[in-house]
């Protein structure tokens, strides 16, 4: 088996060449990426570098990422053994390619490999890749072969419950269910039979909650945050977020949170730039301002199966090989000693696209 050498110098950020021979998993998640593009018709043009495709007359470019090997450098604070990419690795090649007004989708293995039981299209599916199936949707929408093209004039729009959204979300958005605000969770549902599915099929879901940030910093009057889009994997709805973003603001002038109330006057939405570009929501459809794309941020993942009780605190940090898992403060000393010993290491991504609308400025855009 050859080695990979990916060399990338983009706008004077040098990155040191990742080495590294493709398992048996790789081969076999570059087999299926490959064999989506084929069965749903997307020409594409094979990288020299392992798992880069470059589509869309080359504006477009998918790339996979086997984490272990693309993982983030701690050798400066626990050795050598700790070695990888520079944490701006992922962000600084979206960013040079943004620059040039084309787009990259990053494909992470765990990514493809997670899976859950979910109920889809009324039945109950053990091992359903909820991730994998949001991105094969994402680059159908974005290379103009998504299955069905729905307008919004044909969508009805109502407030729903988390209870409602709940099990929408975990089959069709790529980060599953988050609470949101009991008052913010906005519904579009067909209005007759079409494109095979029957009239009241919930088609799309935003969801609206107090902004984390906000309250934390103790702020007077928090912004709004939009903290789930998504829409029924195979289906665009055109029109459908700015439907979503009116009917949510018309209804609601204020959320009531932790028995406060709080005015809805500032939104601000997070995109994760790894799979999306933010261009729909600063398109001029939307009407949301850029803010910033900055911020790479990470994740981490068990090298191997973990058993650590902590002999001060007695905290028991437990996971299996493979295993991704976010932030958990309560484990932080256990977490930066096994990264240390090798068994747990660091991935970083693409960061995050921040934009912000007032609620003036958007609803004025519908006055006459």
């Amino acid at each position: 088996m050859a080695t990979i050498d990916n060399t990338h110098d983009f706008g004077g950020v040098l990155h040191e060449p990742i080495k590294y021979t493709p398992n048996e998993n790789d081969l076999k998640h570059i087999e299926e990426i490959e064999s989506f593009f084929n069965e749903t018709g997307i020409t594409y043009e094979k990288d020299e570098n392992f798992g880069i495709y470059h589509l869309n007359d080359n504006t477009l470019h998918v790339r996979y990422v086997n984490s272990f090997y693309h993982k983030m450098d701690n050798s400066k604070r626990f050795g050598e053994q700790c070695k990888g990419i520079i944490h701006s690795y992922f962000i600084d090649i979206s960013h040079y390619y943004a620059s040039k007004g084309e787009r990259v989708i990053w494909l992470f293995d765990f990514e493809m490999e997670q899976n859950n039981t979910a109920i889809v299209n009324g039945e109950i599916v053990e091992k359903y890749r909820r991730m994998w199936e949001v991105c094969k949707n994402t680059i159908r929408t974005a290379t103009g072969h998504i299955h069905n093209r729905i307008y919004a004039r044909d969508t009805e729009a109502r407030m729903i419950s988390n209870a409602e959204s709940r099990p929408f979300l975990e089959t069709n958005c790529f980060y599953g269910y988050r609470s949101a605000n009991p008052q913010g969770v906005v519904g579009l549902f067909l209005k007759k039979d079409k494109c095979g599915m029957k009239a009241g099929t919930l088609l799309m879901v935003y969801s609206f909650g107090v902004n984390f940030y906000g309250m934390k910093n103790k702020m007077d009057n928090p912004p709004i945050e939009i903290i789930r889009v998504s829409s029924k994997i195979g289906c665009q709805i055109i029109g459908g977020m700015s439907k979503c973003l009116k009917h949510f603001l018309e209804n609601n002038k204020t959320l009531i949170t932790g028995g406060k109330e709080v005015q809805v006057d500032r939104l601000v939405f997070y995109v994760d730039a790894s799979h999306n570009d933010g261009r729909g929501m600063h398109s001029q459809a939307m009407g949301f301002d850029f803010v910033s794309w900055e911020g790479c941020g990470f994740m981490n993942a068990f090298a191997e199966d973990v058993d650590d009780v902590d002999p001060e605190t007695g905290k028991r940090l437990v996971g299996k090989k493979g295993e991704i898992f976010h932030r958990k403060p309560m484990f932080h000393k256990q977490i930066m000693r096994n990264i240390k010993e090798d068994k747990i290491y660091s991935i970083a991504n693409a960061g995050t696209i921040v934009c912000e609308t007032t609620r003036d400025k958007y609803l004025s855009r519908f006055e006459k």
